[in-house]
């Protein structure tokens, strides 16, 4: 009886998986939590979460490269630097490889993208000469997840 019930579980928890990735693309790990949530029950059959979510990379319904591409691309577009974007991966996918691969490009186009986020906020990308409003889009660029050089290579790119 109790491996028809585990059978069961795991046909709800494929289709609630399918119906999730339907939306759009899950990281491993994230996909795991959002299940093991709306399913607790599953936690009196051990492993079977794996064993719904390997059913999915077979698949290929699931895949951490096609979600890593993905957001790092979104999150481009949306002029996020790489440290914003590598710490919002870390708590979705355990593919820490994937991550650095897509996100392996040169200072200086990390730079364009940061130069382009001060245009679109201020206008352009001159340095200011006043020191206060100077910090004030330093610490902009910074929240969006820009390193010091990037910073600086985005202000020396006006």
């Amino acid at each position: 009886m109790e491996s028809d019930d585990a059978q069961i579980l795991a046909q709800e928890m494929e289709s609630r998986a399918v119906y999730l990735l339907s939306q759009r693309e899950h990281g491993r790990k994230e996909l795991a939590y959002k299940l093991s949530q709306k399913f607790p029950q599953s936690e009196d059959y051990p492993g079977l979460v794996d064993i719904v979510l390997d059913k999915c990379e077979d698949q290929r319904w699931l895949s951490d490269e096609r979600y890593v591409e993905a957001y790092v691309r979104q999150a481009m577009e949306k002029e996020q630097g790489p440290y914003k974007i590598k710490q919002a991966l870390q708590m979705r996918t355990d593919r820490q490889d994937l991550v650095e691969a897509y996100l392996a490009m040169d200072d200086s186009d990390w730079a364009d993208i940061a130069a382009s986020a001060l245009e679109r906020k201020y206008g352009d990308t001159a340095k200011p000469s006043q020191a206060k409003e100077q910090a004030r889009r330093m610490r902009f660029l910074q929240s969006r997840g820009f390193s010091q050089s990037q910073i600086w290579k985005a202000f020396r790119n006006a």
